[in-house]
């Protein structure tokens, strides 16, 4: 669980000081600028920051209100589990514990079996969660990069066969 943090925070800090050396530096993957230049409305930076102090407030922050419920949902469900499956553990680590004796060094194997079940189920969700938290990070970085992105329906296109087997593609705006 440790080393599942320590990769996030990691990375995080990686793709952080990364973006944050581009913006200081002006590396960006924008046309030089013309008359009119481009400005972003949303940080990517921000996004990401936002979304690892508390998963959701990244889509928040992009507006994107309907994935919100979805990650906290998503997240609560994968933290009940992480609870609900360490309690389980616990409880036969403690029976288990208490079955080794001098007459039985190896202890009840039954409730041994149920104890490393129970601790398997514990670390599955870690890592769904771990899995969940780094996709809701990316997911408000690419986000916020696409949040100025034109989806109009003034794009049409055509596909027209041409005489002699030839094949055009026509783009209208």
């Amino acid at each position: 669980m440790r080393s599942i943090l320590a990769v996030s925070v990691l990375c995080l800090l990686l793709a952080a000081s990364t973006s944050l050396a581009q913006e200081l530096r002006g590396d960006t993957l924008q046309p030089p600028p013309s008359d009119s230049s481009f400005v972003m409305k949303k940080s990517p930076l921000g996004a990401v920051i936002r979304s690892a102090l508390l998963p959701g407030l990244g889509q928040l922050y992009n507006e994107s209100y309907w994935k919100i419920p979805i990650v906290v949902g998503v997240g609560a469900f994968l933290v009940y589990g992480i609870v609900t499956e360490h309690a389980n553990y616990a409880d036969y680590r403690d029976q288990y514990a208490l079955s080794i004796s001098d007459l039985n060094p190896s202890g009840d194997l039954y409730l041994k079996s149920y104890r490393e079940f129970y601790r398997d189920r514990r670390d599955a969700y870690a890592w769904w969660f771990a899995v969940v938290y780094l996709l809701q990070i990316a997911d408000a970085f690419v986000d916020a990069h696409l949040y100025d992105f034109d989806v109009s329906d003034e794009v049409h296109a055509s596909l027209q066969l041409m005489p002699q087997g030839r094949v055009g593609l026509q783009l209208r705006w």
